[in-house]
């Protein structure tokens, strides 16, 4: 019967030195032992000579760190926020991409709450006490301009976007809409999974104006994005509401925005928010 034990080891040992990825099954090693990856044997102009050390003799299979690597698991980094699940070190950053216990984190300054995206609703709502309205994709609905930020949430997928006014005096409310994600890192740039047209109309001031773009996303780990990363839209006058609409962006195979003509605002389906 086999018994795991527990332990630290250095991470670069787990690495090729070529490649710098984590090493995995099959694994070559020199004659003196230093070990590669498949992937860089594969691609060596010369397979003679130990990329390492120049020595001479060429590679063969290690099949000792073979073993080592298939049985050796890491927990998830995300354990502390519920995950029990465990892989294979070379697999854990794949897992860690999908991993439903990512969390995201509160922007509130000074608030340290972390959590899902359904969590981090219920904590906006109950502790912080922000208004939320349901949003489904392709509804439109109507949200009166408020300093502030309101969130929109879709039950069914688990999503959740802010809607934020920042006062712009004396020409109303800047509008910005994000959508928070906990695979988003608040630096990197991702590809954007959400298209939302805003409209705005004031009858009293003959004031009309529409806007059309893509949802940034954020985990929220660095708070709120700027004003110049946030995705402002236009501005819309203290005494307007603004009706919003939000679609998932799908794209051809080649990653490219499949652009479909929208329907007018009048078949749209309607909500008011509360």
């Amino acid at each position: 019967m086999s018994a795991a034990i527990s332990g630290s080891i250095e991470r670069d040992v787990l690495e090729c030195p070529i490649c710098m990825d984590p090493l995995q099954p099959p694994v070559y090693q020199c004659a003196v032992g230093h070990a590669i990856c498949s992937s860089c044997h594969a691609s060596l102009m010369n397979k003679d000579m130990c990329h390492t050390c120049s020595a001479t003799g060429g590679y063969n299979r290690c099949n000792a760190l073979d073993k080592i690597l298939e049985s050796f698991r890491v927990p998830c980094t995300n354990a502390k926020y519920g995950c029990t699940a465990e892989s294979h070190y070379h697999e854990a950053d794949e897992h860690k991409k999908s991993c439903p216990h990512t969390p995201c984190f509160c922007p509130e300054p000074d608030c340290v709450f972390a959590g899902s995206t359904v969590a981090l609703l219920a904590h906006l709502t109950g502790d912080h006490m922000w208004p939320s309205t349901e949003l489904k994709y392709n509804f439109k609905l109507t949200v009166d301009v408020q300093e502030g930020i309101h969130a929109l949430h879709n039950r069914d997928a688990g999503l959740l976007f802010l809607m934020k006014f920042t006062p712009v005096p004396p020409f109303g409310h800047a509008t910005s809409v994000l959508c928070v994600d906990p695979h988003a890192t608040a630096t990197e740039e991702a590809e954007c999974k959400f298209r939302c047209h805003l409209s705005s109309s004031n009858i009293d001031i003959g004031w009309q104006k529409t806007s059309d773009f893509q949802v940034r996303s954020t985990n929220l780990s660095e708070g709120l994005l700027a004003p110049e990363d946030g995705g402002y839209s236009f501005v819309a006058p203290n005494t307007a509401s603004i009706t919003v609409s939000i679609a998932r962006i799908m794209r051809d195979k080649r990653g490219n925005e499949i652009r479909l003509k929208r329907l007018r605002q009048s078949l749209l389906p309607y909500a008011i928010a509360t």
